[in-house]
């Protein structure tokens, strides 16, 4: 398991970079609003880590795409709710200028991971590791 857990972190450091990016790109470059960009990071992000997770941390074999990703999306929405709640809080205390929104975005990441992971093990990826 706990090697599990650690090809589960990598994917999500590889799906950090990929929502951070989106996020840069369209918040400082795009100039939308905060919530917006953070909205678009996260499905990005969320479809590179299905994809990672899928290939990597679990070696899924389901033929089922489509079903798949829906699950995975479900199980990262779930797990946004704390995100999104750790990311609006560090704003709130440290304002949306500078690098402040990045670590707002890291502290999102790393508090919905675990339920991210939890989710991931026990439903989406289940058949993968029985």
């Amino acid at each position: 398991m706990a090697h599990r857990l650690l090809k589960f972190a990598l994917v999500g450091g590889i799906g950090f970079i990929a929502d951070a990016a989106a996020f840069s790109l369209c918040f400082y470059l795009l100039e939308v609003s905060l919530i917006t960009s953070r909205l678009i990071a996260f499905v990005i992000a969320a479809t590179v880590t299905w994809f990672g997770n899928r290939t990597f941390t679990f070696a899924s074999q389901d033929r089922a795409l489509a079903k798949q990703w829906l699950k995975f999306i479900s199980v990262a929405c779930v797990s946004a709710i704390p995100n999104f709640l750790a990311f609006k809080a560090v704003v709130l205390v440290l304002g949306e200028t500078g690098v402040m929104p990045m670590l707002a975005l890291a502290v999102g990441v790393l508090v919905g991971m675990g339920s991210n992971y939890l989710f991931s093990s026990m439903w989406v990826f289940k058949k993968a590791h029985k």
